[in-house]
């Protein structure tokens, strides 16, 4: 072989080599292997979890990821026969405030004891419509085409609610396969070896999730499903993400005012 082929040849095997570490250092995530002394959160360990421990403690997502990140979601998804009462979470870290997706295209806002309420009326089923019509809780404002709900003293929002999805996860047992990181926060990896035999659950296809290191808290899961001879997908995240926009609940705030102008009159 002519010499100069056989330079080109090496620089064109080094130069795909270099490729392909690149590309798999972009797109793969780094982890760790577990060491014998590895820490885990109270409620958990390399190969169990119990759920109900975790969920004793006093941390919870509207205030533990805040040392994190500025802002964040709790982003949920499940089969379309399957439809959740609960929808995303937006939660800003500085002001407390969350902000939380609804069926038919609403949103709901809590900061401390407010509580405000958004309903696009185009959005709702027409018997619902009569009902939001004849509430008087709700107040309807035309420029919108929307119901609007106020009150300043509504009460705290229970933090159990928030991220506390662990019933679908303690049907099956778990098992630490690695430590790394999500969004900066110390997780621990765990994988679904099989489903517990009083759980009376569909068995898994696969599932996975992340534990955090420090608070115990869940930040994400993928599980699968073996359900009435299909598959399943239940998917959950907690990642950094913008606090959305919510100029609605000056809107109604402003409602709720003129109504009790009006009613003291």
């Amino acid at each position: 072989m002519d010499r100069r082929h056989l330079v080109a040849g090496l620089l064109t095997v080094v130069v795909v080599v270099v490729a392909s570490v690149a590309f798999i250092s972009v797109w793969s995530v780094p982890s760790g292997p577990l060491d014998a002394d590895q820490a885990y959160p109270p409620g958990a360990g390399p190969d169990q979890i119990n759920f109900s421990d975790l969920d004793a403690g006093d941390a919870n997502l509207t205030h533990t990821p805040r040392t994190h990140w500025e802002s964040y979601a709790i982003r949920y998804s499940a089969p379309p026969e399957r439809r959740l009462v609960e929808g995303e979470y937006y939660i800003n870290s500085p002001t407390g405030e969350i902000l939380a997706d609804r069926w038919h295209d609403a949103e709901v806002y809590r900061n401390g004891t407010e509580y405000a309420f958004f309903q696009p009326a185009e959005s709702l089923p027409e018997h619902q419509r009569e009902q939001f019509a004849s509430d008087p809780q709700f107040a309807y404002e035309d420029a919108t085409d929307a119901y609007y709900r106020y009150d300043p003293h509504y009460g705290q929002i229970a933090p159990t609610n928030i991220g506390r999805h662990t019933m679908l996860l303690d049907s099956y047992h778990w098992e630490a396969v690695n430590r790394t990181t999500h969004h900066g926060v110390p997780i621990i990896t765990y994988r679904a070896t099989g489903t517990r035999s009083d759980s009376g659950a569909p068995p898994l296809i696969n599932g996975t999730l992340r534990l955090g290191v420090e608070d115990g808290l869940l930040y994400g899961y993928d599980i699968t499903r073996d359900a009435d001879e299909r598959p399943y997908r239940y998917t959950y995240s907690v990642e950094r993400a913008p606090f959305p926009e919510h100029e609605w609940v000056d809107t109604a705030r402003d409602l709720a005012a003129n109504a009790t102008n009006s009613n003291s009159k």
